[in-house]
């Protein structure tokens, strides 16, 4: 009986770490995919209005 019970706390033990460590990454992926997302549209915007200036004062 107590091998029974020991086996179904470590399985659940080894089910709950699997799930923080799914978490953790997850959540980790998104920070560093949003951080990245928000510094490219940044450089994008930037490129964007350097453009923008180039292109009207070309035409005058």
């Amino acid at each position: 009986m107590i091998p029974i019970i020991f086996g179904a706390g470590l399985a659940i033990a080894a089910g709950t770490a699997y799930a923080l460590g799914n978490g953790a990454s997850a959540g980790a992926g998104y920070a560093f995919g949003r951080k990245t997302g928000r510094v490219l549209c940044e450089k994008l915007d930037f490129v964007e209005s350097r453009l923008k200036d180039m292109i009207t004062i070309t035409k005058e």
